[in-house]
């Protein structure tokens, strides 16, 4: 991944000046901080700082700190580079800086962070942290950049985080994470996702949990709910029509009264986080991508019994939530959605997330040939289709990338009509 980050570097002249004095800086501060500044910006230049900073430089100069560069990268594939490794590569030379100086830099960030390690002794916190500084590796970069910045609010930082990491997982319960950021550091916003203390949550929430850095604010917040923390609460919400909830034994009156009269419910992480199991009408959900598809079923069904859920696009993670606790009731998934990059999408993170669990209603190459659109998809769309994972979906990401055109499942309602009208009716 260095060489090829290298090798990226090299093709794009926009960078050069730029390492160059990336290099300076660390040669003169045995570190990577201080500002970068750029006095005539070549055309290249601009459009390199347009693409990291998402920001035009009309000017003929430019100013942007060290960790600010550096953190560009962690939105893109190479996140979590370790320059050390980058510039001796990239200048084809090893990095000058007296070796004393070197060595009690070394030394003195070596105590500093045992010395943290040692505050949380024999628990997760200080598993994680010694892991990812031992290791270089999950927030290692940014612990690093900050530690240069400045070590007294890094040394606050993370033991805010140390002990809300500890708090998580040795004494776990479901609550607001600004109260338990409030709880912790008397700061409500300590740990917002756009702060500092948040992100740093988040890697050692990542590392306890075995997943990725989430990249995404649905990603972010579906691995909040893993550790107790509810974010947005009330904003983030699935549809469901047909699905009863139960709170213990008992039978939420709520939830159970829309499905009664066959109305479509709105719920949020909120109502999802204060009940324990949820019923579907003969153990079947049908999921709809598309909210007028989803309106259009419930309408032509009435009041007769049937659980459906709309993901209305992107899935929420209260949609996530709810299709978990209905898989844990031993119910089964019928998802139907479009045959686009999206759609596939969708379904491919919905068939590994449930496996034989969920069902991929309506989707073959029959179907997709019958409705097929004539709208071209751009080559942008369709480049994301080569991260399609699923076994049965890699077929159906051929012929949309063969055709160049997708399908829509608004054309699909007399089937799913016709599928649902056979179910309800058998015994």
């Amino acid at each position: 991944m260095v060489r090829d980050f290298v090798a990226y570097l090299k093709n794009n002249p926009g960078f050069k000046r730029i390492l160059v004095k990336l290099k300076d800086k660390y040669t003169s501060l045995g570190h990577f901080g201080g500002i970068i500044r750029l006095e005539k910006i070549t055309p290249d230049e601009s459009a390199v700082l347009r693409s990291l900073f998402r920001k035009d430089y009309p000017g003929k100069s430019a100013s942007f700190s060290v960790e600010k560069f550096i953190k560009t990268f962690d939105e893109t594939k190479f996140r979590g580079i370790d320059f050390m490794e980058v510039l001796p590569l990239y200048f084809e030379e090893e990095l000058n800086w007296k070796k004393d100086l070197k060595t009690r830099y070394q030394q003195e960030k070596n105590q500093y962070f045992k010395q943290l390690i040692s505050q949380f002794k024999n628990t997760p916190a200080a598993q994680w942290l010694g892991e990812t500084i031992n290791q270089k590796n999950n927030a290692y970069p940014v612990l690093t950049v900050k530690y240069d910045e400045d070590r007294e609010r890094l040394q606050k930082l993370l033991l805010q985080v140390c002990e809300g990491l500890n708090q998580c997982i040795l004494d776990p319960k479901n609550v607001r994470l600004a109260l338990f950021a409030s709880q912790i550091t008397k700061d409500p916003h300590a740990f917002d996702m756009n702060k500092e203390g948040g992100r740093l949550l988040l890697y050692a929430l990542s590392y306890q949990y075995k997943i990725k850095y989430p990249k995404n604010a649905e990603e972010q917040m579906e691995l909040l709910y893993t550790a107790g923390l509810i974010y947005d609460e009330v904003s983030n919400y699935t549809i469901c029509r047909g699905i009863k909830a139960y709170i213990g034994n008992q039978l939420h009156s709520g939830w159970n009264g829309f499905a009664n009269v066959g109305e479509p419910l709105h719920i949020s992480l909120w109502n999802i986080s204060r009940i324990d199991r949820v019923t579907c009408v003969k153990n079947r959900v049908y999921v709809f991508e598309n909210p007028t598809v989803f309106s259009e079923i419930a309408g032509l069904l009435e009041d007769r019994p049937c659980s459906m859920i709309c993901s209305a696009g992107n899935i929420m993670v209260a949609t996530l939530l709810l299709l978990d606790k209905i898989v844990q009731g031993g119910s089964l998934i019928y998802y139907g959605g479009d045959f686009d990059p999206e759609g596939l999408i969708i379904a491919d993170k919905l068939k590994k997330r449930y496996g034989e669990k969920l069902i991929l209603w309506h989707f073959n190459p029959e179907e997709y040939h019958a409705i097929q659109s004539k709208i071209e998809i751009s080559d942008t769309r369709l480049k994301k289709l080569d991260g399609i994972a699923s076994q049965e979906l890699r077929g159906m990401a051929e012929l949309i990338r063969q055709s160049g055109c997708g399908a829509y499942q608004e054309l699909l309602v007399d089937d799913y009509m016709k599928d649902i009208k056979l179910f309800l009716s058998t015994d």
